[in-house]
């Protein structure tokens, strides 16, 4: 297998090609992704009412050869996704370049290529199907660096569709949100590493009302995977030591070009209203750009 991919990627991407007691282990394994596999054999097999072979013959179908090989590699991915920007800080990656603008499109455009490659398209397609489904109600909730994805996510829905709203203010402010939302409800929630608290929990609360938890997030996954019914993750290992948002831009872009592709009938009697109306009340003054 190809290691640039997460364990959870490599993963979701077999995930159909497994027998059913093998998919146990594995739903086991993302329900509580990494600490599931440091486990024992005898734990994980417990846990997933399966017999130990089972779970050496999925540890062998992601690519191991033994239980303390797949260990190892998870506990390296764990001390990975926990480091800060001060310890993956590497001058020598782009020192020495001659132009460094092109050295780091480069490194970047590697990352998108990458995402692209190791998405599931079923998990794409899902995540469309959903915003693009009318009677859903849309939330949307971001990080601290990701927050103005979010935003920017929901200013293109609110365009193209109704009841899009963009939750802000502290957590403490979103049990107002919590409380009108049902199953007929979808909240996308963007989470990179380092984790926060603060969007598992409001994930936990929103999935217990069935509301459809869409999540944008990372290759090693943030913990909201477990009770996400879709999971886009962009590889974001940026060459700077900090993570890189534009391969997960890359797919806020795509998923509202294929919004506009699927259901553009309905978009464009929608946007001959709105650019109706902004005729109207620009009529007498300047109007704002987009």
């Amino acid at each position: 297998m190809s290691h640039q991919r997460s364990i959870a990627e490599e993963l979701r991407s077999l995930f159909e090609s497994l027998t059913p007691t093998e998919r146990k282990v594995g739903r086991v394994l993302l329900a509580n992704y990494p600490v599931a596999g440091l486990e024992t054999i005898a734990q994980l097999a417990a846990r997933a009412d399966v017999s130990g072979p089972t779970v050496l013959r999925l540890i062998s179908k992601l690519g191991y050869d033994s239980y303390t090989a797949f260990q190892t590699a998870l506990r390296d991915e764990l001390e990975v996704r926990l480091q800060s920007p001060l310890l993956r800080h590497d001058p020598a990656q782009l020192q020495g370049d001659h132009d460094f603008l092109v050295a780091y499109a480069t490194k970047v455009a590697q990352l998108m290529q990458q995402t692209v490659a190791h998405l599931p398209r079923a998990e794409f397609d899902g995540v469309v199907d959903m915003l693009g489904e009318r009677k859903h109600r849309i939330w949307l909730l971001g990080g601290r660096l990701t927050d103005p994805l979010a935003a920017y996510l929901c200013h293109h829905l609110k365009v193209v569709r109704a009841d899009v709203v963009h939750l802000r203010g502290l957590p403490s402010s979103w049990a107002d949100s919590l409380v009108d939302m049902g199953k007929h409800d979808v909240l996308v929630i963007f989470d990179i590493r380092r984790y926060w608290d603060g969007a598992l929990n409001i994930a936990q609360m929103a999935a217990q009302r069935k509301v459809n938890v869409l999540l944008f997030t990372d290759q090693w996954l943030s913990p909201v995977s477990r009770v996400a019914r879709f999971t886009l993750a962009a590889h974001t290992a940026g060459p700077s030591g900090w993570d890189s948002n534009t391969p997960l831009m890359l797919l806020v872009d795509a998923v509202i070009a294929a919004l506009n592709t699927r259901y553009w009938g309905s978009i464009s009697n929608r946007l001959q209203e709105v650019e109706a109306m902004r005729a109207r009340l620009g009529e007498g003054g300047a109007q704002a750009g987009e």
